[in-house]
């Protein structure tokens, strides 16, 4: 199932990748006619080639290669608008201030991103019309009812493009959906009719003896079986910890083979971390001078957090509230809180306010990416609250995460719990491709001053 979604977005990228070489072969024939577009070829191709590699990232970090996005409506659209007018930026940076290709090329910048644009947008809206209606769909039967699976159904109607359909329910008592609801001889004697391709089993669902033996046979046929785990958090990229044992995670959590991307990621938070340590040190009197003229308090606000193994550790940011803005009491902060300065808004919305933490992770105790370090306060409520919460600190906490770019801000107690399942799924999956993934994303959150 998960090879269906890889191929789409291998498309899409492989398309879109074609679409720009196309429109800079196009940009050459306009200026230079058929037979000089052959000879200057070779002199734009590997400049340009370095700029749609750019361009891609900009791309996925705008999340247009999650197919959850890929809908025609004003929304996509939008956001692909926004992610080719930072292109245009990044080329002409590139191009007037990198002079190591010998070409400035103004003109044919300017029809390359005019061609490019209108073909991306053009293809764009082609696949996605023709994937939403089209393409393969993997038709599914439930085995098994449960919220997760009702959230996975949901998600299929709401998201076609995903290529997923559900068919039908198995389940003795009547569920809350409008799917079809059957028993498991109907389901046996209609899939062929249901053209049903995949059958996902419920973790909690157990088979008598003559059912797990008529679905044996169905081994040899073209359908798939598949754990609805496997696949519900492949679908929404995090863990339902609530139907979740702790045997589960003695099985799934495979920390002994995390040792060695550990220990390389050491390094290069310390790379890292020397690097955008020029960035602190370059912004620091800036931020201080406002800090100070503005609200004339601290310029720094310091905390303890929970680090790796339960440890505590004290954090710095540059100060975004007001003076004594909790007055010895441990606050959640609100998505609209009245307690954060206007310097204050704008240093959240641009990460600026983390760059102190640079120095956390030179002193080991933070890493680039990771869950958020929480308060020792809060964690003792949710550890008594979520019982696997200790769980996030199998890993360093980080400056951004995976629950960061995908859930919106969480000012309570209930709304930390539902966050904690994006944090555990990235312990469970943490890989150097994952973090990469959550770095090119947190650029697009600075980028869109979507900070919090």
């Amino acid at each position: 199932m998960l090879i269906l979604t890889k191929i789409k977005q291998f498309t899409l990228l492989f398309g879109d990748f074609l679409i720009l070489l196309a429109s800079l072969y196009i940009t050459l024939i306009v200026r230079y006619s058929q037979t000089g577009a052959t000879e200057h070829w070779q002199g734009h191709f590997y400049p340009f080639a370095i700029i749609y590699f750019i361009w891609l990232l900009v791309f996925y970090s705008q999340n247009l290669y999650n197919l959850n996005f890929t809908k025609n409506n004003l929304f996509f659209f939008k956001t692909l608008l926004e992610a080719f007018l930072i292109n245009i930026f990044i080329a002409t940076f590139f191009f007037y201030f990198t002079p190591f290709f010998g070409i400035a090329p103004k003109t044919n910048l300017f029809l390359n991103v005019a061609f490019a644009g209108g073909l991306i947008f053009i293809w764009r809206g082609i696949f996605n019309f023709f994937t939403a209606k089209y393409l393969f769909t993997n038709k599914i039967a439930f085995l098994g009812y449960s919220k997760e699976v009702e959230e996975l159904i949901k998600a299929f109607e709401a998201d076609p493009q995903l290529g997923y359909k559900a068919m039908c329910v198995v389940h003795d008592e009547i569920v809350s959906t409008d799917i079809k609801q059957m028993s498991m001889t109907e389901l046996l004697e209609n899939i062929k009719k249901l053209e049903i391709n995949t059958i996902v089993i419920h973790h909690g669902k157990n088979l008598d003896n003559e059912t797990a033996n008529k679905l044996y046979k169905l081994i040899f046929s073209e359908l798939s079986f598949v754990n609805l785990l496997n696949l519900y958090e492949e679908i929404t990229g995090k863990l339902p910890l609530e139907t979740l044992s702790r045997g589960w995670f003695l099985e799934n959590l495979a920390e002994s083979e995390k040792k060695i991307y550990d220990r390389a990621k050491i390094l290069i938070d310390f790379g890292l971390a020397f690097i955008c340590g020029t960035l602190l040190i370059a912004v620091f009197p800036f931020v201080a001078l406002i800090v100070l003229a503005t609200d004339r308090g601290p310029i720094f606000y310091s905390q303890y957090r929970v680090g790796r193994g339960g440890k505590p550790f004290k954090i710095h940011k540059f100060r975004t509230m007001i003076k004594n803005a909790e007055n010895g009491n441990a606050v959640f902060a609100q998505k609209s809180d009245n307690r954060i300065t206007p310097f204050g808004k704008f240093l959240r919305k641009t990460r600026i306010d983390e760059l102190p933490q640079i120095i956390n992770v030179l002193r080991g105790e933070m890493s680039f990416i990771g869950p958020r370090p929480e308060r020792p306060e809060f964690v003792e409520e949710l550890s008594q609250k979520a019982s696997f919460y200790s769980l996030r600190h199998l890993s360093k906490p980080g400056l951004t995460g995976w629950a960061q770019i995908n859930y919106p801000y969480a000012g309570n107690i209930e709304e930390n719990i539902k966050k904690l399942q994006y944090d555990i799924y990235y312990i469970k999956n943490r890989s150097f491709l994952l973090d990469i993934a959550i770095i090119l994303k947190t650029f697009n959150i600075i980028l869109r001053f979507k900070g919090r």
